[in-house]
């Protein structure tokens, strides 16, 4: 970039996020195509998709890693986070969207809004995101574009704002898009791929629809602007430029998603997309400043999108590089960065230097002096950072707020072919830990074996095969195993009493404790109502930490322990003997004990989503998933196919493709993700924990 002419109003930080198979890689490499960043365009299903440049992204046609890249589009920077559609990679796309000002959002023209799709809008809501959405697939026969935009509004919640429908012949055939502000059929020259398109008067095919599309988006923009309610009333004909300013409020707002189509394989509405990207999302002065919390700590900071300010940059993903080590990708929210620049990360308190930066594309890059805010970069620096660090001007310290990531729910013994390969195989399994957040490297305390935690089974495949790939080391693995949790079975108050001597001096400390189940997905809370001249702050505080330490494994089962209130009512000290150490060993013991009195339940994660199958074999799939212990909430007939929305346990989802495969001939596919925990049966719970050594009471 060159430093004077970096205009941080033409920089768009965006992500294009979708279900899998909606078609989201095809349109990210049409659009590098056409704006000149690649010469020759890949396809997804022939194995040379340029943002897919794992081996295994490429064999699997399915984008694993975010990865970065920056194109130019009407004089506009725009920096694009393509991000895997898979569930088991929810990280990912959770992660781009922390560090994104804006999404495109693809749907699939054929089965509209699918179960990830809605998950990951969800996301988008939460970090309040403002997008457009692309509905792709047009050229099939089967698609319906007025269907998908119904989908939109009712499952999401969304008001869409169509700006092109389907331009088709009579037989159904794509023949183009009309736009709908300007009131022309858009046609897309084929022997250019799409490059060259041209304005035609509107068909009279079309003519009924535009008119329809038209009146809604006027209805629409009426309610923000007076003027151009008049103007609608009055049947005046409002030019173009009056309505893009307000559709670009209207998206900033989150209040309408603009929507547009085509279809990225037939090289059809591509280029208004990337207009939309410019015309409409945000640049980094549209979306509020970024805050952080200063040296104190309890002081929350703001940082303006502005080279002037301190710097302030959070790193959101690590790659093992094959070169230089470890990438780490980076948005600079404020302040400037150069390559040989000191910088502290904030989240570790050390100092490490910029050694390079980089602008980035797939797996290629280019050199940078520097990076100003706004700006999404690839650096490398001299000592280790993590993801979801913070790296900001030493005489001015931000921490901003890490990334939360979903805890694993999926876990499978590794071990080395020999003594020999463990270290190689545990620094593979490391450097991958550090790259993905939520893939976790843990011992097992009672067989001292190795595990790793996911998201699930086929993320763990995948990681796992990356040691074998990439780092060349061979292991062997055992079958998945859930991570399970326990609760208490019901309330139950604790007297526990500690006094004993250590190291000739006596320990003391007494607590009264009401331990009681909390609804599902709570997690842990501590109260109490004692005044602090008969159990002081600190003694209380050393008592939580001792319970929380003792929330990782459950005495009954050796699973951690979640859900559950303690209360303190009661307690007394010593005011000799009395320590911190005491009362959080004390805090240990009460919550075995209660435990142990109380029983526990035995909790495991619950996967939903949609299997789509074809109509022949759906009683085939409902009855196999009664077996599976599968909950149908829901069938929807579309078209020869069915969608069934199910919840199942995960653990009974292991293998489940290879069945569904032999079910349905391989036609059907599915999408779970674990969305909570519940109680397992007693059967199945007394079963499980007699396998881990433990009667179950």
């Amino acid at each position: 970039m060159d430093w004077p002419s970096y205009d941080i109003r033409r920089v768009r930080n965006i992500g294009i996020v979708a279900h899998i198979d909606a078609g989201k890689t095809t349109l990210t490499e049409r659009i590098l195509y056409y704006t000149g960043k690649i010469h020759k365009m890949g396809e997804v299903h022939e194995g040379t998709a340029e943002m897919d440049w794992m081996d295994q992204e490429r064999e699997r046609g399915i984008t694993i890693t975010a990865a970065a890249t920056t194109v130019s589009w009407r004089g506009h920077q725009i920096n694009i986070i393509d991000t895997p559609g898979h569930v088991d990679f929810t990280a990912e796309v959770e992660r781009s969207l922390r560090v994104l000002d804006g999404a495109v959002v693809v749907f699939s023209g054929v089965e509209g809004v699918e179960s990830q799709s809605e998950a990951v809008w969800r996301q988008a809501d939460r970090y309040r995101v403002p997008r457009i959405a692309f509905v792709n697939k047009l050229d099939r026969i089967e698609s319906d574009f007025d269907a998908a935009l119904a989908a939109i509004e009712e499952r999401l919640g969304a008001v869409p704002l169509p700006l092109s429908f389907p331009w088709k012949d009579r037989e159904g055939r794509l023949l183009g898009m009309v736009d709908v502000l300007r009131g022309q059929a858009i046609r897309w020259d084929q022997g250019s791929r799409g490059e060259r398109f041209d304005y035609l008067p509107l068909p009279p095919e079309a003519e009924g629809n535009y008119r329809r599309y038209r009146e809604a988006l006027l209805e629409k923009l009426s309610e923000l602007s007076d003027q151009v309610a008049e103007a609608y009333l009055s049947g005046e004909d409002i030019p173009r430029e009056r309505l893009l300013p307000l559709i670009r409020q209207a998206t900033l707002e989150r209040r309408w998603v603009p929507v547009f189509g085509g279809s990225a394989l037939g090289n059809i509405g591509v280029q208004p997309v990337l207009d939309a990207v410019v015309d409409f999302l945000p640049s980094p002065l549209d979306v509020p400043p970024v805050t952080g919390y200063g040296d104190a700590g309890e002081r929350s900071e703001r940082r303006r999108p502005d080279p002037e300010e301190p710097l302030a940059a959070l790193v959101f993903k690590v790659a093992a590089d094959p070169y230089a080590g470890r990438l780490l990708y980076t948005r600079v929210y404020s302040g400037a960065l150069s390559e040989g620049q000191v910088v502290l990360n904030a989240t570790s308190g050390r100092k490490v230097r910029v050694t390079k930066l980089f602008r980035l594309h797939a797996n290629r890059r280019k050199r940078l002096e520097r990076a100003a805010a706004g700006d999404i970069v690839g650096l490398i620096s001299s000592d280790r950072v993590l993801t979801g660090d913070t790296l900001c001007d030493p005489a001015h310290p931000l921490h901003l707020e890490p990334i939360a990531f979903p805890e694993p729910v999926v876990f499978m013994a590794v071990e080395a072919r020999s003594e020999a390969e463990e270290p190689a195989l545990r620094e593979a399994l490391d450097k991958i830990s550090q790259e993905d957040p939520t893939f976790h490297v843990l011992e097992d305390e009672s067989t001292g074996q190795l595990l790793v935690g996911g998201m699930g089974e086929l993320h763990l495949e995948i990681q796992l095969r990356r040691v074998r790939e990439e780092f060349g080391v061979p292991h062997r693995v055992g079958r998945p195993l859930v991570a399970y949790k326990e609760t208490l079975a019901q309330e139950v108050v604790i007297q526990q009493e500690l006094s004993r001597t250590l190291a000739g001096r006596g320990q003391y400390a007494k607590l009264v404790i009401r331990f009681s189940p909390l609804p599902r997905g709570r997690g842990f809370s501590f109260s109490s109502q004692v005044p602090p001249e008969v159990l002081p702050p600190h003694f209380l505080e050393a008592a939580r930490r001792g319970i929380e330490g003792a929330l990782a494994a459950s005495p009954i089962g050796g699973y951690p322990v979640a859900d559950v209130a303690a209360h303190v009512i009661g307690g007394a000290f010593h005011p000799v003997d009395s320590s911190e150490i005491a009362f959080e060993a004390c805090g240990t013991q009460a919550l075995r004990r209660a435990l142990e009195e109380a029983g526990v339940l035995l909790l495991e994660p619950i996967a939903e989503g949609d299997i789509i199958t074809p109509s022949e074999y759906l009683g085939e799939v409902v009855s196999d998933l009664g077996r599976r212990r599968g909950e149908v909430r829901s069938i929807e007939a579309k078209g020869t196919f069915e969608i069934i929305k199910v919840a199942i346990p995960l653990a009974e989802t292991f293998g489940y493709a290879t069945r569904l495969r032999s079910l349905t001939q391989g036609r059907a596919t599915y999408t779970l993700r674990v969305t909570h925990y519940d109680v397992v049966p007693e059967q199945i719970a007394r079963e499980i924990l007699r396998s881990r050594g433990y009667e179950h009471g």
